[in-house]
């Protein structure tokens, strides 16, 4: 099928927004390496760069965004990840942000909407040892309007606890050995948890 239309809203600004989705996307790129070597572990090793270019994406445009507006910004962040997101990770954040943008409740209920329907799509959910075991909780702590210092720490918390999983249910970890998983977070909640915590450093 046709790809929507990347910049389908006209660009506004909003100086908070801006700051947090280009402390988001450096964290992101400054972990490249880290979350590969943890990748390279359990699965392809190449988690941290999948990221890495989602956000090298969002960073180039950054002037062109909808900043004001939550959905027309989750939406415009759906249609970047479409376009030059790789791996299954950047296809489905593709999903949960269209998703969300399509969403006429708070950003923060619009994401846990987004995630409801990355969920549907991917067939992981939390325990599962994926992203997930960092997004839910952090959504979840933000849709019920907790701060994004409680939403880090959620998120933190749940990246922590795939290390106790030694069997993954999705990605390609559930290819690895349970035995080979034990000690390891995933690295996509991993790259999750550290995200959170760079924003809640300055948001």
């Amino acid at each position: 099928p046709a790809l929507p239309e990347t910049f389908r809203f006209p660009p506004s600004a909003s100086p908070k927004v801006e700051a947090l989705i280009r402390h988001a996307a450096k964290t992101l790129i400054g972990n490249a390496e880290a979350l590969n070597a943890l990748d390279a572990q359990i699965g392809d090793g190449d988690a941290g760069s999948t990221f890495a270019e989602g956000a090298q994406e969002i960073l180039k445009t950054v002037d062109r965004l909808p900043l004001e507006n939550p959905q027309e910004l989750f939406a415009t962040f759906g249609a970047i990840l479409a376009r030059h997101a790789g791996g299954s990770s950047g296809v489905l954040l593709s999903i949960m942000f269209s998703a969300a943008g399509r969403s006429t409740d708070t950003w923060a209920k619009a994401l846990v909407e987004g995630l409801t329907t990355m969920q549907q799509h991917g067939g992981a959910k939390p325990g599962d040892r994926t992203m997930i075991d960092a997004l839910h909780p952090a959504f979840t702590v933000l849709a019920a309007g907790g701060a994004l210092a409680d939403a880090a720490q959620a998120a933190r918390d749940g990246a922590d606890a795939t290390k106790r999983m030694t069997h993954a249910n999705a990605g390609r970890a559930s290819y690895v050995p349970d035995a080979k998983l034990a000690n390891i977070p995933d690295p996509g909640a991993e790259a999750i948890a550290r995200m959170f915590e760079a924003l809640a450093s300055i948001g």
